[in-house]
């Protein structure tokens, strides 16, 4: 025997019911991703971002440290084409070639600071590769659920012809009624 009305529109209410969840579904996955997509790319620029100041203002110390240096230089040499005292003149080399020496290592602490900012463990290209594989992970569930809809609805959808139809045409056959019948007649063999 066919579906009942009531047991079809329970059908279609429970297929109304699996289409809200995966409604929902792709909701919360939606907002679940996009705010782990947000965090990594806002942590990634929040760590790139201290280092970068921090980079700039110990490369503008240097800048300045280095003008210091000049002066002092310059200072040393109109000294020494006064007083030739090749002894000073060594000292503030001496001096300079130390504290160059910090500049250098300051330096070098800045670019290994930077090499982080440059190679970081995420980059902001694989957050978003990343939140992209993340999507077409969860877009795969949401493709079953929807499969999962069409099969409810097809189950739902009888375009075969009622059993008690073809019951009541196959006892006219079998009575011979069919013979007297004629071209009114149409059988569930001819109209499929």
């Amino acid at each position: 025997m066919g579906k009942t009305v009531k047991a079809t529109k329970m059908g279609l209410k429970d297929a109304h019911d699996m289409v809200d969840s995966l409604k929902e579904m792709i909701q919360s996955d939606l907002r679940k991703q996009k705010s782990g997509f947000e965090d990594a790319l806002s942590s990634r620029l929040r760590e790139a971002e201290v280092v970068i100041l921090e980079s700039a203002k110990a490369k503008l110390a240097i800048v300045a440290g280095v003008g210091l240096m000049r002066k002092d230089l310059d200072r040393a040499q109109r000294k020494f084409s006064k007083t030739n005292d090749v002894e000073e003149l060594k000292n503030t080399l001496i001096d300079l070639s130390m504290n160059l020496k910090k500049l250098r290592e300051t330096n070098k602490e800045v670019v290994a600071s930077l090499s982080s900012v440059l190679n970081p463990t995420l980059s902001a290209v694989e957050v978003v590769e990343r939140f992209a594989s993340d999507l077409q992970r969860s877009a795969g569930t949401w493709e079953r659920h929807g499969r999962e809809i069409d099969d409810s609805i097809m189950e739902l959808c009888q375009d075969n012809q009622p059993a008690e139809m073809v019951e009541l045409e196959k006892y006219i056959e079998r009575q011979g009624y069919s013979v007297l019948l004629g071209d009114a007649h149409s059988s569930s063999e001819e109209s499929e």
